[in-house]
């Protein structure tokens, strides 16, 4: 009979994350915790169950009781944890966040080799669903050798999106017409800053954004030192799309 640590390792394994460390980052828990799941040391709470389905593209019911159809009937996590007789915590939870919108990235096979096809996106984008691009705003597609993908991030395709840079607030590190991949499953800055991909009234902007270890709040940061930085932002004042994990650049007019 499979347990729940058979179908970690299962969707795991069909999503393509590597890892389990990979899939704890992705869902934002601890990697001692997520190993002692996906071992059966530790029974996979309803509440954590949630948090990785999301990465793994399922739903929580079937992470914990499998993909029959009888397990839709439970709706809520109260449920669940009564069905596996854990305890049910009282505590007020924050809304669950939005599901993530799929880009639909596509596989092709080219010269013997596997090619995903990602999608393309302006600066000046519209919104999607809060942090989320809307995938039918997307300009093109452009091939990425899966392989190298691969060598970059471990995160799914359909979480993986290039965009135009525009201005100059981060030169000399990024210039106009420059093209960013942006790992949209990254998108809690880290106390060791990074560039990330975030969103304002005026469109898309990628920044370089830091946290105060002591207060938990953000510096958001343009390498161009003509523009000020920005400190002291609550992270529930920025919408973060994703972090920057490569750059494409044409070289000559």
């Amino acid at each position: 009979m499979e347990t729940t640590a058979d179908r970690l390792r299962r969707f795991r394994t069909l999503r393509g994350i590597d890892s389990g460390a990979e899939l704890a980052r992705l869902a934002g828990l601890p990697e001692a915790t997520y190993r002692a799941y996906e071992s059966g040391r530790r029974p996979l709470t309803a509440r954590a169950a949630r948090e990785l389905a999301r990465p793994l593209g399922i739903t929580w019911q079937a992470l914990l009781f499998g993909e029959d159809d009888s397990a839709e009937a439970i709706a809520t996590l109260e449920q669940a944890s009564v069905v596996l007789g854990q305890r049910v915590s009282r505590k007020p939870r924050p809304p669950p966040a939005p599901e993530r919108v799929p880009f639909t990235a596509e596989r092709i096979r080219m010269a013997g080799d596997s090619w995903a096809l990602l999608p393309v996106y302006d600066a000046c984008a519209p919104p999607g669903a809060g942090e989320h691009l809307d995938p039918e705003a997307a300009l093109y597609r452009i091939a990425f050798r899966e392989e190298w993908v691969r060598s970059v991030t471990a995160a799914p395709l359909d979480q993986l999106a290039v965009i135009g840079v525009r201005g100059d607030s981060m030169e000399p590190t990024l210039r106009p017409g420059d093209s960013v991949l942006v790992d949209c499953a990254q998108n809690r800055p880290r106390r060791t800053d990074g560039i990330y991909v975030i969103r304002t009234d005026g469109g898309l902007q990628v920044k370089r954004l830091q946290v105060e270890v002591v207060q938990g709040l953000i510096t958001i940061l343009s390498d161009n030192k003509a523009y000020e930085p920005q400190r002291g932002v609550r992270p529930d004042d920025v919408t973060v799309v994703g972090r920057v994990i490569w750059v494409g650049r044409q070289l000559g007019s």
